[in-house]
């Protein structure tokens, strides 16, 4: 059905409405650096202020305006999450798991201690996540997760009937899962914070300046060629994640970039919010082509999934996502949006993170949707393993598949997409 448009809407990200970017002042590309960062994301962002507090001058190229990226674009969720519980990972991978698990809950207290002691104001509120079962065959997964989470420690709590009902004002779930240690944040005031410290740091900033290659010039440097010239460096760091632009042909094979969508309702009557989620919980149900929605700091409800695989318009998914909203609170009936928006999701094989070197050149890719939290701390620690200074984080030890294959995605990616809504129509 037809999204429900108000008058002022427009297809634009509603967190670029009140982000307070800091400018970035335009300045000719310099010859050499000690290190260049390419991409401005949250783990770019991260790495580069690290490289610059340990005294290495850093350029960084971003090839769109720095306000505008993924990193801007999503649920604004800080989910210490991988996409399976600490014993699962245990089973799968043995000791290394849990260490893949603990860092996870080291990168959510990491960001958490960010924000507050950098004061960066970007609404960050420890609000919890409610994951849902879609289904029966989900509904026994998430008994078996939320068992497996608590057999580790962990802060969950299973939620059915009465309870459930407290936590959110729908009849579409059954089951339910709540993690305390998540919270939420608005996405582009968090990536203008990280901005911020590099301009303090001395990070040199160059937005709409895309890489076009990085060629190895012998031991000692590398040269990464951009549409506004070259910078010759020891060291480089990709942080492009879900838009690798042929940089790394053999670490482009093992990401799938994959679209997701987000509408924006107008703001909602305070009462009828919070029929929604009375606790302001991060929403995010078990479905392969899962639905995330939250209220946001100004009282409307954020709705974000995606409905295939297959490339679509921001009109398509407003009006797909609009539909399954009112299917999931039918109390939203009348009411309209405001904003619509898409942006890519890195996604990998395992749907794990992945992060290692190849030479001198480091990378942190594959968030996989949960990258708030992770992906300014694996940027930190991977620059921190590359100036020798710590250990490199797990992630680095995961054996990094290709997609397989990669030439032909855009012919399988539709028909996996069709797999995955059968099976989400399972009951």
């Amino acid at each position: 059905m037809p999204a429900l448009r108000s008058e002022c809407f427009t297809e634009s990200v509603l967190w670029h409405c009140d982000a307070e970017a800091p400018a970035v002042v335009a300045a000719p590309l310099p010859d050499r650096a000690d290190v260049v960062v390419v991409g401005g994301g949250y783990a770019g962002l991260a790495a580069a202020r690290r490289f610059a507090e340990h005294g290495r001058s850093v350029v960084l190229v971003e090839a769109q305006a720095f306000s505008t990226g993924a990193s801007t674009r999503n649920g604004g969720m800080v989910i210490p999450e991988l996409k399976a519980g600490p014993g699962a990972l245990e089973r799968s991978y043995g000791e290394l798991g849990l260490r893949l698990h603990a860092a996870v809950e080291e990168a959510f207290d990491w960001t958490e201690a960010l924000i507050a002691t950098a004061a960066i104001d970007c609404h960050y509120q420890r609000t919890g996540q409610l994951f849902l079962a879609h289904n029966e065959v989900a509904r026994r997964a998430v008994r078996a997760t939320a068992a497996d989470h608590l057999a580790h420690g962990g802060e969950v709590r299973l939620v059915e009937g009465d309870e459930l009902r407290q936590e959110i004002g729908s009849d579409r779930y059954r089951t339910g899962m709540v993690i305390a240690r998540t919270g939420g944040l608005q996405p582009a005031r968090f990536h203008a914070g990280l901005l911020r410290r590099c301009i303090a740091a001395g990070v040199q900033l160059h937005e709409h300046t895309r890489a076009l290659s990085i060629d190895d010039e012998g031991p000692a440097a590398h040269a990464v060629v951009t549409d506004r010239g070259t910078v010759r460096a020891h060291q480089v760091f990709l942080a492009t994640n879900a838009t690798a632009d042929g940089l790394l042909p053999a670490l482009q094979r093992r990401v799938l970039p994959v679209g997701s969508f987000i509408i924006a309702t107008e703001v909602l009557d305070p009462e009828l919010a919070r029929s929604i989620s009375p606790r302001h919980r991060m929403l995010v149900d078990s479905k392969n082509l899962l639905f995330y929605w939250r209220l946001t700091p100004d009282g409307r409800v954020a709705f974000g999934g995606r409905r295939s695989l297959r490339t679509t318009t921001v009109a398509e998914a407003a009006d797909f996502l609009y539909e399954s909203m009112l299917e999931v609170h039918p109390q939203l009936q009348g009411v309209a949006i405001d904003h619509a928006w898409g942006g890519e999701v890195a996604l990998t094989v395992d749907r794990l993170p992945h992060a290692g070197s190849l030479g001198r050149i480091g990378y942190a890719t594959g968030c996989n949707g949960s990258g708030v939290s992770l992906m300014p701390w694996l940027g930190t620690r991977m620059a921190d393993a590359m100036l020798g200074e710590a250990a490199a984080p797990p992630f680095v030890e995961l054996r990094h598949r290709p997609v397989p294959l990669s030439r032909l995605r855009r012919f399988w990616i539709p028909i996996v997409g069709s797999w995955f809504r059968l099976q989400d129509r399972r009951r």
